[in-house]
C-alpha cells in the first residue's frame, strides 16, 4: 500500500511538472508570435532565427503531445516519463536562452530604426529654402525624401521630391528626385501619375543618370496599359539614345517579343 501511495505521488508530481511546462510553452509561444508581429512590421534582419525559433517550438510541442498521451494512457513507466519530463525542460530553458538572445538582437535593430527614424524627422523638419530662414544644403532636403522612398513611406517620399523640385530645380539631384517621384507613383499602382512623372524625367533631364531607366519604365506602363505603338516608340528611341545600356537590351528583348 505505501508502494502505491509512493507511484501515486510520483505521478502527481510529475503531473505537476507538465502542467508547468505547459504554462511555459504557452509564455514562449505568445513571445515568438510577438517578435514575429515587430520582425514583419519593422525589419527582417532576424527572420531566419526566428525561423528556427519556430521548428524547434514545433519539436518541443510535439514532444509535449506525446508524453501528455503516455501520461493519460498508463501510470505505468513512470521513470522513463521522468526523463522525458526532464529532457523537455532543458528544450525549454535552451529556447528561453534562444528568445533572450534574440531579444537583445532586436533591441539592437530598434534602437537603430529609432535612430534613423529620428535623423529622417530632423531633415524633414529643417525649414526649406522658399521661407527664407535657413540656408539649407539640396542634399540634406533631398537626403530625407530618398529615406522616406527606401523605406516605402511613398506618401512622405512624393511630397518630399515635389517640393524639392520646386525648391531646387538647378540641383545635381532634381534629376533623380523626377525619377524617383515616378517610382513613387509606380510602387502606388498610380500609373497615370508614373508615367507623367517619367515623362517630365526623359524632357528636362535628357542626359539624366536615371534617364534610361525612366524610358525603360514608360515603356512597360505603356504595355500594361496597352499603348502598343506608343510602347514600341519609346522603347526603340531607348535603344537609339542609350543603345550600350541595360535598359536598352532589355527594350530590344521587348521588342523582339512584340514583333513575334
Amino acid at each position: 500500500m505505501i508502494l502505491g501511495l509512493s507511484q501515486t505521488g510520483a505521478y502527481a508530481g510529475t503531473q505537476e511538472e507538465i502542467i508547468r511546462l505547459q504554462s511555459d510553452i504557452l509564455q514562449l509561444q505568445e513571445q515568438i508570435r510577438l517578435l514575429q508581429k515587430v520582425v514583419d512590421e519593422k525589419n527582417s534582419v532576424i527572420q531566419t532565427l526566428l525561423e528556427q525559433l519556430n521548428d524547434q517550438f514545433a519539436t518541443n510541442n510535439v514532444a509535449f503531445s506525446q508524453m501528455v498521451d503516455a501520461l493519460n494512457a498508463s501510470r505505468a513507466g513512470n521513470a522513463s516519463l521522468a526523463d522525458n519530463v526532464s529532457s523537455l525542460k532543458t528544450d525549454v530553458s535552451r529556447l528561453s536562452t534562444r528568445l533572450d538572445e534574440i531579444n537583445s538582437r532586436l533591441a539592437e535593430v530598434q534602437r537603430k530604426f529609432d535612430e534613423n527614424q529620428m535623423q529622417v524627422q530632423t531633415l524633414r523638419s529643417v525649414p526649406s529654402a522658399a521661407s527664407g530662414d535657413v540656408d539649407v544644403e539640396p542634399d540634406r532636403v533631398y537626403s530625407a525624401s530618398y529615406n522616406d522612398y527606401l523605406v516605402g513611406n511613398y506618401a512622405l517620399a512624393i511630397n518630399g521630391f515635389q517640393d524639392f523640385l520646386t525648391n531646387y530645380p538647378e540641383s545635381e539631384y532634381a534629376d533623380n528626385a523626377s525619377y524617383y517621384l515616378g517610382d513613387c507613383y509606380l510602387q502606388q499602382k498610380n500609373l497615370d501619375l508614373a508615367l507623367k512623372s517619367f515623362e517630365q524625367t526623359v524632357n528636362l533631364f535628357p542626359s539624366g543618370d536615371k534617364t534610361s531607366t525612366a524610358y525603360y519604365k514608360m515603356g512597360q506602363i505603356l504595355m500594361e496599359q496597352n499603348r502598343m505603338d506608343e510602347a514600341v516608340a519609346i522603347l526603340k528611341k531607348l535603344v537609339q539614345l542609350f543603345p550600350g545600356s541595360t535598359e536598352a537590351r532589355l527594350a530590344g528583348e521587348d521588342l523582339s517579343k512584340l514583333s513575334q
